[in-house]
């Protein structure tokens, strides 16, 4: 029942976003051709469609993209691993092979925090800016990633310690089914990406 509603509401939202690209098209066209002296651009006129149709691929490619996806399939090795139910509640029954499981993967985990540290905190570390800034800098960029590189890595090692991932097959399709699971996001994040800039273009904010 949750997941229809929220598939419902998603749909009113995309088609809010839709409604509102299309208006923005015939909105601009109409006060470009009312006021041209106006800083308004037309996305109606022969410039702003070549706008529209050359840059969309460049204009949905972005760093938000790729962290819904890489977010998407650490979250799908999370849920496929069914690690988070031996870690909670945290008196629940473990056996021996669960609890060898997480203890690799805790100090897998503490040996990648140690590197991301070594290359990210100390001074003249390789991730920081040139000028020896934490934000922004390579480390900032990157963060998102890392932090599900590093979810995903955790779970999926417990997954194949445990026995719950038993090959290659199994981690590839838990990456695929979180990947799955974030399509209405990224459905939403191409629509109103493409909005958000076709604004910006109207009024010349890029």
């Amino acid at each position: 029942m949750r997941t229809e509603r929220a598939f419902g509401a998603l749909a009113v939202t995309v088609l809010v976003i839709a409604a509102m690209q299309v208006s923005l098209f015939l909105v601009s066209w109409l006060v470009n051709a009312a006021w041209p002296e106006s800083v308004v651009r037309s996305l109606l006129s022969n410039e702003g469609i070549r706008w529209f149709w050359g840059t969309f691929a460049s204009n949905v490619a972005s760093p938000p993209l790729v962290w819904i996806l890489v977010s998407a399939m650490a979250y799908g090795a999370l849920r496929a691993s069914k690690i988070t139910t031996v870690l909670w509640p945290p008196k629940v029954m473990r056996t021996y092979r669960q609890t060898f499981a997480l203890r690799v993967t805790a100090v897998l985990l503490l040996l990648f925090l140690g590197v991301i540290a070594f290359i990210s905190f100390v001074p003249h570390a390789a991730l920081l800016s040139a000028t020896g800034q934490l934000f922004p800098s390579s480390f900032s960029r990157s963060l998102i990633p890392t932090l599900a590189f590093c979810v995903a890595v955790a779970a999926i090692t417990y997954g194949v310690l445990a026995g719950v991932l038993r090959n290659t097959s199994d981690v590839v399709r838990a990456l695929s089914d979180g990947i799955a699971s974030a399509a209405p996001l990224i459905v939403l994040y191409v629509m109103a990406a493409e909005l958000v800039l076709s604004v910006c273009y109207i009024f010349r904010w890029q």
